[in-house]
């Protein structure tokens, strides 16, 4: 059976959560990390994905699956891939989770991109707009985490894996920034001491911010 193949910059990015849900779902993956600069891709390289992945919006992170013939790109769509189909309840075991799973996906994505936003567009003239803009979305989560011990309610879901992602980075933004969430602070700290993703985060490097921030993210969603 051939393994599943992972393209990605070689920046961590938002890649990281498919990673970790790999590991949590013990995936076997081949790995190909691309050199990143602070240009554009060149059309040589989303054509060479093309050819490699048969894609036809050529993006990444890529993802294939050989034994199904599937290609895919973009992190929510690889992670919702993944977990359709080796652990389905992680992608919501009714209609209102599936719904509640997905607008924390894309509540995530929104957090982080308003942050990678303002640093490309200049930092200290728009970081309070994005930080206004996490800190409410941390706000309403917080109070939705209440009463959960997941975001779903009661198991993991690929949702845990984007937000606490975020919330990682939201905390080398602002050291101090999740201690007003308690709440969200709870939740991070329980999915990290998840055996397969703490094992996972001890193998990774230090996080490095300005590797993070680097302009590739713009076109890794």
């Amino acid at each position: 059976m051939e393994k599943m193949t992972l393209t990605h910059w070689d920046v961590r990015g938002f890649t990281e959560p498919i990673k970790m849900l790999m590991r949590y779902l013990h995936v076997d993956c081949e790995e190909t990390k691309l050199a990143h600069d602070d240009h554009v891709p060149s059309a040589e390289l989303w054509g060479g994905l093309q050819d490699s992945f048969g894609l036809e919006f050529p993006s990444l992170p890529s993802f294939r699956d050989a034994e199904y013939g599937i290609s895919l790109t973009h992190t929510i769509a690889i992670c919702k891939y993944l977990a359709q189909k080796y652990r389905p309840k992680m992608v919501g075991a009714a209609m209102n989770e599936c719904a509640e799973i997905d607008s924390i996906l894309y509540l995530s994505h929104d957090m982080r991109n308003a942050v990678i936003n303002a640093h490309v567009a200049g930092w200290e003239a728009n970081k309070d707009k994005a930080m206004n803009f996490v800190k409410e979305k941390l706000g309403y989560m917080n109070k939705y985490m209440k009463s959960r011990t997941w975001l779903s309610g009661k198991q993991v879901s690929i949702a845990d894996f984007f937000f606490c992602e975020v919330l990682e980075f939201m905390q080398h933004i602002d050291n101090t920034l999740i201690d007003t969430y308690p709440n969200c602070r709870k939740l991070m700290r329980k999915f990290f001491a998840i055996p397969e993703v703490a094992k996972y985060k001890a193998a990774q490097p230090d996080f490095d911010l300005a590797k993070y921030l680097k302009l590739p993210f713009q076109q890794e969603h």
